[in-house]
């Protein structure tokens, strides 16, 4: 029922974890095999409509719970973080699943042209795989958080209580157990679906964007081995101008499909990136300012502050990575050693014809691919400082005020 991409091999992908959790538990967000049967059609419409409601439910109890302690600061900034994920998430789970086809699809492309199989690159391949760590490193540490809230509840009802995992106050007495245990379990689910949709959305966008790394880099090895081979027969050789100019067409045109693919990430990823680096800040500054004022007692915002790190540095680092990369093309086509084809051929209009091209491939690639947050922001390594910073005066700011 549920869409499992396949390789240009056809053999099904081996998902690791965090898209294995992200699509066995976020039937909102994940798409559908495209020979689902009508019910799965029906199933997903409901979870859809069930989990909008939830969500909306836990947003005005979280709103009730900080209108009654607007003058207690600490009480107040103890629901500032899980507030901000909850929004964030209804934000960026429900409006992808408005786009569930486009997903599939890009799924599809990315495992059938651009995924770096082993057999093929083992290079290239196990670095992408350590590249992938500090999102795996911060998705475990949010699983770390969302166990101690599932803890919470189970060591209250064994002193004798009834908590809820979050900080809410309903409108409606929620002691008796008929309603309490469905309250629970709606707060368990609406964990689960925060914790896939981080995890998964980002080693998705991770992935996605070293992978896109690791083709333009095979592409620029494979302009350089073609080049050499043709200048080693160039003396011998009156095709060889033809032959160049079909490299750098080839080159281009590979070149152009990378780029496409680029823009999709960009389309596909763009709002999310928005949302997650507009709460960044703030949510950090709060999680910090609980650390700092009784860390013994908050051991899930201690682990949560660093996954918030460690998420910020990741999506500068992915940021910082592919603008790095594709601002180097442009250099990779005037390097290409034309002038030496250009050196020993006698066809004047081929060696005009062959400049003007070269000149067009640099003039293509002359702004680099920059991830960005709706065109507000590009994803880098010194935006990723920048919040950092922010949070940082913000905290300063909240431990004046206390």
């Amino acid at each position: 029922m549920l869409f499992t991409p396949l390789l240009a091999s056809g053999k099904a992908v081996k998902l690791p974890w965090p898209l294995a959790y992200y699509r066995r538990c976020n039937i909102i967000a994940w798409p559908l095999e495209d020979n689902a049967a009508w019910w799965a059609y029906i199933i997903t419409k409901s979870t859809y409509v069930l989990g909008f409601l939830i969500f909306l439910m836990h947003n005005e109890a979280e709103l009730r719970y900080f209108y009654k302690n607007r003058n207690k600061l600490d009480d107040f900034l103890t629901g500032i973080p899980t507030y901000f994920v909850l929004v964030e998430i209804h934000l960026r789970a429900f409006t992808s699943s408005l786009n569930k086809k486009t997903f599939k699809q890009m799924l599809k492309k990315f495992y059938a042209e651009i995924y770096i199989e082993e057999s093929s690159r083992p290079d290239i391949h196990a670095r992408n795989i350590r590249n992938y760590y500090p999102v795996l490193a911060f998705s475990m540490l949010y699983l770390g958080v969302y166990m101690f809230y599932i803890a919470f509840p189970v060591y209250g009802i064994a002193m004798g209580g009834k908590p809820l995992l979050y900080k809410m106050i309903l409108p409606f007495d929620y002691q008796p157990w008929v309603l309490y245990i469905p309250l629970v379990l709606s707060n368990v689910w609406l964990g689960t679906i925060v914790i896939s949709t981080i995890a998964g959305e980002s080693y998705t966008l991770t992935m996605f964007i070293h992978n896109l790394d690791g083709r333009y880099q095979i592409m620029s090895e494979n302009l350089i081995l073609s080049v050499e081979k043709i200048l080693k027969s160039t003396t011998n050789d009156p095709n060889a101008i033809e032959k160049f100019n079909q490299v750098i067409v080839d080159t281009l045109k590979e070149n152009i499909r990378l780029n496409q693919f680029a823009q999709e990430v960009q389309n596909e990823f763009s709002f999310r990136i928005f949302t997650i680096f507009s709460f960044l800040a703030a949510t950090l500054c709060v999680l910090v300012f609980k650390v700092y004022t009784s860390p013994a007692n908050n051991v899930q915002y201690i682990l949560w502050t660093m996954g918030k790190v460690q998420e910020t540095i990741a999506f500068g680092q992915i940021g910082t990575s592919i603008t790095t990369r594709t601002n180097a093309i442009s250099s990779m086509y005037y390097e290409s050693k034309w002038e030496s084809i250009i050196q020993h051929s006698t066809d004047t209009k081929a060696n005009v014809r062959l400049m003007k091209f070269i000149t067009l491939t640099i003039a293509i690639n002359k702004k680099p691919f920059n991830l960005t947050g709706m065109n507000f922001f590009d994803v880098s390594l010194a935006s990723a400082l920048t919040i950092l910073q922010g949070a940082a005066s913000y905290f300063t700011f909240l431990i004046s005020l206390r």
